[in-house]
């Protein structure tokens, strides 16, 4: 049962088993119910086997090795064999369907968990680190796997094998089974006294772990910056200490394991001497047959062991249902409100922001007042200096988030008036930090616009010069990108961004700073492309590179959340102030 102890992350403070949570896991078994049936019976027949076997040997020892009856005892002997082939069978039935139960019902459970974030809100993203929130999908999951694959199993057969041996014994000498359950103050004593430390310590494990795996997911991200900046010695001791809390909150758990265990067996080895004293002394005086004896002795070793694992299965139990209370919290995280219904059909495009403001939380205002308007069709522009809240209006526009106030039109609507599908569906989005999924060239382009074939997919291509440099490629659209694109250079993953964006076709058209991170030539391409395939298409393009915005029809400048000036290019150039100024930096 020790392997228990594993996997990830739990509640802070200790507490009894939450009977809500308990039905609600329980819940996911529901499907699998006639297989989990079958399984019981199962365990029922192996505890029932199991039993059968001393009580064969004590017969055969009372009435046919004692008075010599050879034929009783072969009959003995072919009847322990058959009872425990049974029980092998039940045994390996009972195993693979609690293990079909379990997998499936977690299949179920991992599959809802990772819908569900698909679709919460960017708000809980930006609190959650990503490595927390992987252990809630993996380790988390797992967790409860072993409860249902192995815990169900100790806690329903050990509980039927406890009550088949208090059954029996009490039935072959009532006195000598009252005699050796005198050790039972005993056992529930330490089980009480090791409960909530050992349970205390779980939760460190997994808190603990958690951190680990957030520790993990940072340094990996950011691989690139700690190697330009020499600091792998320094994340290393960084790792080195949360590895080693991890360490000593396994080594806790485990001491207290250490601790229990022996115990237990302390008080077994007191039960059974019991046994031996008083029972023995009935068979000198031939009180007792010597098969009872042998019984009693069998059964006091058997009757310790369920309730050494019945109270780790307690424990676990606690673990894994602190586990399903941290996936549950994440499930009962109220996904993004989709309070819009309606539906644009042939959009144009004609966008207007009155009066719009915006704060993350409690935090100061990150748009104050922000006002303007895009006709169908036309460019707009937005710069200004890093923090200014130029990616804060695009995320407003997509409805990442919703303003705090003002009003945001499409089409003369309310973005909270359409519904998500209907808004996103109009929006084409490209960012400076691309991101490519793991699979091939083809696969991320298409995402753009899954239902879309070849033709139109190279065309796509085609159009940002991407097909160039793809067909050179060994394995051309096939060709795997790997996590994030690395494969690639980062002008390359941009120009499939650029692809997979246009082959959606979307009405309106972001380019946020997605040309900062290309080479002049590859820009060069980019501004070529663009030019064409802007005609007719809204588009906004925030960019720090005034270069790449000069042809856009209408430019606004932002600065500490507020428009300080719009107007065209040569307007703005021509008059003093921020975009002249920005404007004479970049040359």
């Amino acid at each position: 049962m020790d392997h228990m102890i594993h996997h990830s992350q739990s509640l802070d403070e200790a507490a009894p088993i939450d009977s809500r949570v308990l039905r609600r896991l329980l819940t996911y078994l529901l499907p699998h119910r006639w297989q989990a049936f079958w399984a019981i019976v199962l365990m029922a027949l192996a505890s029932l086997t199991t039993l059968a076997g001393p009580y064969i040997i004590k017969v055969a020892i009372d009435t046919a090795i004692a008075p010599g009856d050879i034929p009783r005892l072969n009959l003995l002997v072919a009847l322990f064999l058959a009872a425990h082939a049974l029980n092998w069978a039940a045994s390996f039935g009972q195993q693979y369907l609690m293990a079909v139960v379990g997998h499936n019902a977690i299949y179920s459970l991992r599959a809802q968990l990772f819908a569900h974030l698909q679709r919460l809100p960017f708000r809980y993203f930006d609190k959650q680190p990503t490595g927390r929130i992987m252990s809630r999908v993996t380790n988390d999951t797992e967790a409860l796997t072993e409860l249902i694959t192995g815990g169900i199993t100790y806690i329903v057969g050990d509980t039927l094998l406890l009550v088949g041996i208090v059954a029996i014994m009490l039935r072959e000498h009532w006195q000598l089974a009252l005699l050796t359950f005198t050790t039972l103050p005993l056992l529930v004593f330490a089980a009480t006294y090791f409960r909530n430390r050992v349970l205390h310590a779980y939760r460190q494990v997994r808190e603990k772990i958690a951190n680990v795996n957030a520790n993990l997911q940072e340094s990996i991200s950011g691989v690139r910056v700690t190697q330009s900046y020499t600091r792998e010695e320094q994340n290393a001791e960084r790792f080195d200490h949360v590895n080693m809390e991890n360490y000593a909150a396994n080594m806790q758990a485990i001491s207290l394991f250490s601790l229990f265990l022996p115990f237990v067996e302390v008080i077994g080895a007191v039960g059974t001497a019991i046994v031996i004293w008083y029972g023995g002394g009935q068979v000198v005086q031939n009180l007792v047959p010597i098969g009872t004896l042998y019984l009693f002795l069998d059964y006091v070793a058997r009757f310790y062991a369920p309730i050494r694992d019945l109270s780790q299965v307690y424990n676990s139990l606690q673990s894994s249902l602190a586990a399903a209370e941290k996936i549950f919290t994440v499930l009962d995280t109220e996904q993004e409100i989709d309070i819009g219904a309606k539906v644009i059909d042939n959009p144009k495009g004609h966008l207007s922001f009155q009066d719009v403001r915006f704060s993350y939380e409690a935090q100061q205002e990150v748009l104050n007042g922000i006002s303007f308007e895009v006709a169908a069709g036309e460019t707009l522009a937005v710069v200004g200096p890093t923090g200014a809240g130029k990616t804060t209006l695009i995320n407003l526009l997509c409805r990442f988030y919703l303003p705090t106030s003002g009003q945001i039109l499409l089409d003369g609507y309310e973005i909270s008036s359409l519904s998500l599908n209907s808004l996103r569906g109009m929006i084409g989005l490209v960012l400076q930090d691309t991101f490519l999924f793991n699979g091939s060239i083809r696969e991320n382009i298409l995402f753009g616009n899954p239902d879309a074939g070849d033709d139109d997919m190279i065309r796509a291509a085609e159009a940002v010069h991407a097909h160039q440099f793809i067909v050179a490629l060994p394995e051309g659209y096939d060709t795997k990108v790997q996590e994030r694109g690395s494969v690639l250079s980062s002008g390359q993953r941009q120009l499939v961004a650029f692809a997979r964006a246009l082959l959606k076709d979307p009405a309106i058209l972001i380019l946020d700073e997605a040309t900062a991170s290309v080479d002049t030539l590859t820009e060069a391409q980019i501004q070529d492309a663009l030019k064409t395939l802007l005609a007719g298409r809204t588009a906004i393009i925030i960019a720090h590179r005034l270069s790449t915005v000069e042809f856009a029809d209408k430019i606004i400048v932002l600065e500490e959340g507020k428009i300080t000036q719009q107007g065209t290019h040569s307007e703005l150039a021509s008059v003093p102030g921020p975009y002249s100024d920005l404007l004479e930096k970049t040359r």
